[in-house]
């Protein structure tokens, strides 16, 4: 495979999952028990633990992934000056 179209998997995954963990932590956060459309608070609970943590993961690997442009980001903020 690519590495544009891993790229673009692990960017699709990072924000799906950081979607799904926004809607869940929003719901969770006001819903003070029963259920949500067909969902329990529990399962809720579940999803929003599960997706953070494929977020997480996402995240580390996009780091390792485009690191070289990250450090050439960082060279370019702590110089002061465009390259």
């Amino acid at each position: 495979m690519s590495v544009k179209k891993t790229k673009g998997i692990i960017s699709t995954i990072l924000i799906l999952s950081g979607l799904l963990s926004f809607i869940t932590g929003t719901v969770l956060y006001f819903l003070n028990y029963g259920m949500w459309l067909c969902f329990t608070r529990d399962f809720l609970n579940d999803i929003h633990a599960l997706s953070g943590l494929i977020m997480g993961i996402m995240v580390i690997t996009h780091f390792c992934i485009n690191r070289r442009a990250y450090l050439a980001e960082m060279r370019t903020l702590l110089k002061g000056k465009e390259p």
